[in-house]
């Protein structure tokens, strides 16, 4: 779909591609932050709330935002929706406290709805939440009520009418596994005065806990998603007041931050982005299997009421809605303050830091500067057959080119972040290792994705817009495994994994070798230019 008044320059050829019945599409977009993107017709659920105030939150935004809030500029309410901290603002002025009064814990949770087919995204913090090790769940003693009258008109959503999410993650799939909402859950109705007064208790000098359920540990697009929904979830409750603490924050930075730990639920691998979720806590992360199996740790545990923080899943981070349909947003502050603090927690220097002069400067090129090409090398599906002699090619026609091939999922993340950095040109086949766009410099290089033909996704192209840089795309012809002259032969699907998905998923790609360099020559003459639209 493409929206009239787009304020972009796009080339489009469309060239047969000999030996193979498949259309190539080359597309060169020359893209700025200026943007008529319009409205879209997606999301007719009308958000119902009073409060239509979006301008100054209840509390200051973290520093971290400063930066990023100036310069902005015209873009749809769409963008600003997702992109802004109108997205945060949306769960702020949409909260509700789920236990009724009497109740020893309470239950506080942030609603937002951005998604399609009237999806509601929650965000809660339990506060009084003490471990139940026997019944293997955290116990919240709380009588559950329903939405007032005024609640229900302003859309906030009962207790039960949380979902599920994909890959057994969500607010649903948390609370039903590893939480038990009821009132008298914490123990005897004796206890209930000894636990309110633990809960006051905790409320002066609150112990935290994360709650955390990933999709999985490999696939780095679907991590970081999860990691950036975490940020935002503490910014919510770094901007939001606490009633039982007098107005202070649900999360205060520097009397909570040591006092906080990520609990991960699941099972799964460590993975490259493990180290992430301590960005926002004082403790390394600890295994729920292993809290519940060492009775030391447990005890602490069952003695000191925790607040839990079920977190903003994954599946529902904005940047998901970002990917089937061209969007053009250029003021996209949450998106670089999570950039920022990525780098800054793994110490890499971020664009306010690095006053180099790269070829792509909006102001100056240097027509003799070398131009670092990583090239990601997919080893299991999607892979780009005979790159070797493409990247070769391409290397010989231009001398000031660098080519670096580099199979991300061998390093560590740090080093793929370093080398992002001093990246010009991003080239890869459609997969999760562009979601690296996201850390290269803004407004200083290019991306050129090579799509299975088959493949219409736009999501990186978008992410390229949101960062202001060069986009290039051209669809490429699918081959199956079995097929592919330097291919095993052997499908690297486990029985009854995802068999419903599109065969693009699992396809190599060829692309003629005369298509690979005109795609490459505009590529690099589009880096030899000064940005246009600044």
């Amino acid at each position: 779909m493409a929206f009239a008044g787009r304020s972009m320059f796009t080339n489009r050829r469309r060239i047969q591609s000999l030996g193979a019945a498949v259309l190539l599409v080359f597309v060169v977009q020359w893209l700025h932050p200026l943007s008529s993107d319009a409205e879209s017709n997606d999301y007719p659920f009308k958000w119902q709330s009073p409060l239509h105030d979006r301008g100054k939150p209840a509390l200051d935004l973290p520093s971290e935002y400063n930066e990023f809030l100036e310069h902005a500029i015209p873009q749809s309410e769409y963008c600003n929706e997702r992109f802004t901290p109108r997205y945060l603002d949306d769960f702020r002025t949409h909260a509700i406290q789920y236990c009724a009064a009497g109740s020893a814990a309470s239950l506080h949770c942030f609603q937002g709805q951005t998604r399609p087919n009237n999806v509601v995204d929650s965000i809660c913090i339990g506060q009084g939440a003490t471990l139940d090790v026997a019944g293997g769940k955290f116990a919240l003693d709380c009588e559950l009520r329903a939405p007032d009258a005024n609640e229900t008109s302003r859309g906030l959503m009962p207790f039960d009418g949380m979902k599920p999410e994909w890959y057994e993650t969500g607010s649903r799939w948390i609370f039903d596994h590893f939480v038990k909402v009821e009132r008298g859950s914490s123990g005897a109705a004796t206890m209930q005065s000894t636990t309110r007064s633990a809960v006051r208790s905790s409320n002066m000098n609150p112990q935290f806990a994360l709650l955390v359920k990933r999709e999985g540990s490999s696939n780095i697009w679907h991590g970081l998603m999860e990691i950036w929904s975490m940020m935002m979830t503490f910014d919510l409750l770094r901007t939001s007041p606490n009633p039982s603490r007098k107005g202070a924050p649900f999360f205060a930075d520097r009397s909570d931050l040591p006092n906080a730990q990520a609990l991960v639920l699941d099972d799964l691998p460590d993975g490259n982005l493990f180290d992430l979720w301590t960005i926002f806590t004082g403790r390394p992360p600890v295994r729920w299997k292993d809290l519940v199996g060492d009775a030391e740790q447990a005890r602490a545990f069952v003695q000191v009421p925790r607040n839990i923080i079920i977190p903003l899943p994954g599946a529902a981070n904005p940047l998901w809605q970002n990917d089937w349909v061209d969007h053009d947003c250029g003021y996209a502050p949450m998106l670089k303050t999570f950039v920022h603090r990525v780098l800054r927690f793994y110490g890499i220097s971020t664009d306010k830091d690095d006053e180099s002069p790269r070829i792509a400067a909006a102001d100056h090129v240097d027509a003799n500067a070398i131009i670092n090409i990583t090239f990601i090398d997919r080893t299991g599906s999607r892979r780009l057959l005979e790159h070797e002699a493409l990247l070769a090619a391409v290397a010989a026609r231009h001398p000031r080119v660098r080519v670096k091939s580099v199979d991300f999922s061998t390093i560590p993340f740090a080093e793929q972040l370093q080398l992002v950095r001093e990246t010009d040109l991003l080239l890869g086949v459609h997969g999760a290792g562009l979601t690296h766009t996201m850390f290269m410099r803004d407004g200083r290089g290019a991306v050129v994705e090579i799509r299975p033909a088959t493949n219409d996704y736009r999501g990186f192209r978008n992410l390229a817009f949101m960062k202001d840089l060069r986009y290039l795309t051209a669809y490429a012809e699918q081959v199956p495994r079995s097929e592919s002259s330097d291919g095993d032969g052997q499908s690297k699907r486990s029985p009854g994994m995802l068999v419903k998905r599109d065969s693009w998923h699992w396809d190599d790609v060829r692309i003629e070798p005369n298509n690979f360099m005109e795609l490459m020559d505009a590529a690099i003459a589009a880096l030899s230019h000064p940005r246009r639209g600044i």
